[in-house]
Parts: C-alpha cells; sequence; structure tokens
C-alpha cells in the first residue's frame, strides 16, 4: 500500500500536499522538528511525489498529468499544542500511524507485508496488482476507499471474466461511471492486465489458472525473493536508507513488461512485492511497529 511500497517522504505529513503511492498524511500540527526527523526516518511504505512523478513515466504512454490526490483544508495551527489522537496503543510503520485512517491502519494490521503472504490466491494478487497501479499518484487511503468500488466494478476482480468481457472503449467508458479512479489510462491497462495475467497462468501454471489457486502466480512472484547474502561478521544487518525499487523489482518490472502488462514500473514492482510479503532488500515495517518481524 502510497506507489506502495517503500516511498516514504516528509510531505506525507501534511494534509494538502498531493501525495503518492503510500505516503499517508499524520496529524495537521506537527512541528519543524517532527518534519526533519521523519525525512530521515526508515519506513516502510512510502516514498516522495518525486519519485511518483518519475515511476508514473516509466512507460512513455502512462501520463498522470490528469490525475491528482484529492485537496484537503490546510488546518490553521492553533496558538496551544493540540491534543493527541486517541488510537489503541500500537505503535504502526508511521505511514500507518494515524487513528483518522482506520482503513489504513486496518490494511496495515492485517494484510501489509506479512512475512509469509496474506494471501496467496491468483484473484488476492490480481487485486493488488490493479491497486497498486491505481495508486500511482495518489495516496493509498484514498484507494483503500475506493476498494469496495473496484470490486464491485471488477466482479471481485474476476480476471478471467474481466479479460474477456472489457475489451473496448465503451467498456472502458462504462467502468469510468464507477465509483473507481477515474483515470482512463489505468482502467484501459487494468483491462489489458487482466489478459496478460490470464496469459502467464496458462503459459506457466495451466493447472493453477483458477481464481483461488494458490500456487499459480505466488510461485512465479517467489523468482522475485531478494537474493540471500551472506554477511560480514560484525556488519550491520538494517539498510543504511529505505529503498524505492532493488534488482528484484527491475527484473519483475522488465519480465512483465514483456508480457503486455501496463503501470508496472519498477517502484510499482518494489511496493507490490513488500505488499505481497515477498522479501526485499529496505526496511519493512519499521523498527518498532508492533508487526515489526525484525529481530
Amino acid at each position: 500500500m502510497s506507489r506502495r511500497s517503500n516511498r516514504i517522504a516528509a510531505a506525507i505529513l501534511v494534509p494538502s500536499t498531493p501525495i503518492g503511492i503510500t505516503a499517508i498524511p499524520a496529524a495537521a500540527a506537527v512541528t519543524a522538528t517532527a518534519i526533519k526527523t521523519t525525512k530521515t526516518n526508515k519506513t516502510g511504505r512510502a516514498a516522495s511525489k518525486t519519485t511518483d512523478d518519475k515511476e508514473n513515466n516509466d512507460d512513455n504512454s502512462e501520463d498522470l498529468s490528469t490525475e491528482a490526490a484529492p485537496k484537503k483544508k490546510r488546518k490553521t495551527a492553533s496558538k496551544e499544542p493540540e491534543s493527541p489522537l486517541q488510537g489503541d496503543g500500537k505503535t504502526r510503520c508511521i505511514w500507518a500511524d494515524n487513528p483518522r485512517y482506520p482503513l489504513l491502519q486496518a490494511y496495515h494490521d492485517e494484510e501489509w507485508n506479512h512475512p509469509a503472504g496474506f494471501n496467496h490466491t491468483n484473484r488476492y494478487l490480481f487485486e493488488l496488482l490493479i491497486l497498486e497501479g491505481a495508486q500511482a499518484g495518489l495516496s493509498w487511503s484514498t484507494v483503500l476507499h475506493k476498494r469496495e468500488a473496484y470490486r464491485e466494478a471488477y466482479h471481485q476482480f474476476d480476471y478471467h471474466r474481466i479479460a474477456t468481457t472489457y475489451k473496448s472503449p465503451a467498456d472502458n467508458d462504462r467502468l469510468l461511471q464507477t465509483n473507481i479512479v477515474k483515470n482512463k489510462l489505468k482502467v484501459q491497462a487494468s483491462m489489458v492486465n487482466a489478459k496478460a495475467f490470464c496469459e502467464l497462468l496458462e503459459e506457466l501454471y495451466p493447472d493453477q489458472t483458477g481464481l483461488d489457486d494458490e500456487n499459480g502466480f505466488w510461485m512465479f512472484l517467489q523468482e522475485y525473493k531478494k537474493k540471500k547474502k551472506a554477511s560480514k561478521r560484525g556488519e550491520d544487518k538494517d539498510p543504511i536508507e529505505y529503498l524505492t525499487r532493488s534488482e528484484e523489482s527491475d527484473r519483475l518490472s522488465e519480465d512483465l513488461k514483456k508480457r503486455g502488462f501496463k503501470f508496472v514500473g519498477s517502484t510499482i514492482m518494489y511496493a507490490y512485492l513488500q505488499a505481497a510479503g515477498i522479501e526485499q532488500d529496505g526496511i519493512q515495517h519499521t523498527t518498532g511497529c508492533f508487526r515489526s518481524h525484525k529481530k
């Protein structure tokens, strides 16, 4: 989840600032010191808007200039410090640490970056692929609020049905009348990706093409786990800074593009791999997050 994977910047803390991939606004009143500290924090999901803009242009035709995150009114800072928001007492990754975004917190707590993967089914992994593409240039919170609309419009992410029934500009326009992200290129990409997804499964996993099969696309993603490297004695195993792409996400992006997929740039794929639970170099859940599996 805002593309999503490790894309974080100080801008995510300012509600009035358009944010990218998984950048999520935090409380409105933050001090300059807090903002400066956040810029250097290693976190698990968001990145800078600059990275997103570059990523969105990975495919020459994928221009997102017409897409912008919903504007929010900037609150005037009061003279007296605001009372902290009441949460559940759990410490989360910074992009999901604001109780004003319960859907985001639930996604972080229940789905995002499980070491063994939250859900291995083809249907879920296709859903995540479409939502990650839809989120380019927007906040992940915005996409989560539209998730049910996507499930209804896309027949619970039945890629077989999408590939066989959504083929024309009229189909594209019909989808744009629903409450999904209203971007023609993203909608067109989702139809193209459904067809490419079916073809990939039929070619590589012909006995695992069903919506609820768990050894299809999940097995395909195993080829893009980070390579294990023997660490030197005394070497710090934690990365120096958070990443927004990796050698594995580069390969996945290139391989999917060759198969005809759209909106699958490396930064998007890095976020996708992390969200799905495919281990990558870079911070996963922030140290201190109650879901961190780093010891």
